[in-house]
């Protein structure tokens, strides 16, 4: 099974870089979410968080961009750029490719479900018990804390949990990555992931758009349930489960979406469905925020330590497409 596991990975694998899960937007959305909550919560958690990322081998990264900013909105800032910290370094010798994506097969040739490919599973577990121990080294528990705030986010993104297989992707349409729509009649066309990348992004200024997600998404988990695990290994894997599905019910429709292949034929999305899209990112954004919450605040607080040390070993290895590293 090992063997076949593999081969059916070298043949839907997505070469080279994969496209991000969220912008930078929704990244920055999820991890000011995450701080308004911890902040109201456990101001001493946001401390413990931000001396930690203070001794970030990267810090220099964080500081040029964070420019004068002081108290309150320093530490929100942080908290948005930790969360979009593994896009940012792609290019450099920090970058996983395989670490923002596990995906199966949800629509189309369900027979190929079993295999679940890419490093996601592996890189949260492995992230987890990193920062859940102390006396690792703080800098290398700072990258493994960004890994965590990145990874949780990027698998509330469906496209990084689902994709399709069959019709004129018989290899899986990789996550939309090689599938082509417009948003609208005068659009240029973009592939089916870039859409959802960008569900709910807003024009203009990156950081003001941000803050508006986040205030949208935040109001919009509050009309869907958004269930916490005492385990943080537990609300990982339900949410790359809610992900699955919203990848086969609302990205994709069952079979009834339309992707082309080619960007020339690339069909123009229907209003409502550009519509559920942005509702469903700006949701999902919402629970990823919530949950990294309470993540954080079972990491950071003693009392909880030994559950999160326990669930860190518990995430059983994926059909991984390269050995552990």
């Amino acid at each position: 099974m090992a063997r076949f596991a593999s081969y059916l990975a070298a043949c839907f694998l997505i070469p080279g870089e994969p496209a991000s899960a969220w912008s930078n937007q929704g990244h920055m959305a999820t991890g000011a979410i995450a701080y308004d909550l911890l902040a109201s919560r456990d101001p001493a958690a946001v401390a413990s968080i931000t001396a930690l990322v203070a001794q970030h081998p990267d810090r220099s990264r964080f500081e040029l961009a964070l420019g004068n900013l002081t108290g309150a909105p320093r530490d929100r800032a942080l908290f948005e750029l930790i969360a979009r910290w593994p896009d940012d370094i792609r290019k450099t010798a920090y970058n996983h490719t395989h670490w923002h994506h596990q995906l199966r097969v949800v629509v189309g040739t369900t027979a190929f479900k079993f295999v679940r490919l890419g490093e996601a599973d592996h890189a949260f577990s492995r992230n987890l018990k990193i920062v859940s121990d102390d006396k690792a080294d703080p800098g290398r528990r700072a990258i493994a804390l960004c890994w965590l705030f990145h990874v949780l986010g990027d698998m509330h993104q469906p496209l990084h949990a689902g994709h399709r297989i069959g019709g004129r992707f018989p290899l899986t349409d990789r996550a939309g990555t090689l599938g082509w729509v417009r948003r609208g009649p005068d659009a240029a066309p973009e592939t089916l992931h870039h859409f959802w990348d960008q569900a709910a992004d807003r024009e203009g200024d990156e950081a003001a758009g941000a803050n508006s997600i986040a205030r949208a998404a935040e109001a919009a988990a509050e009309t869907v349930s958004v269930t916490l695990e005492q385990d943080p290994t537990a609300t990982y894997r339900l949410a790359v489960k809610e992900s699955e599905i919203l990848a086969a019910t609302i990205a994709y429709q069952g079979v009834a979406l339309a992707e082309s292949p080619r960007p020339a034929d690339a069909p123009v999305l229907t209003q409502d469905y550009v519509t559920a899209a942005r509702r469903a990112g700006e949701q999902r954004i919402g629970q990823a925020g919530a949950r990294l919450a309470d993540m954080l605040g079972a990491l950071f607080s003693d009392g909880n330590r030994t559950a999160i040390e326990r669930g860190s070993r518990d995430l059983p290895p994926a059909a991984m497409l390269h050995p552990e590293q």
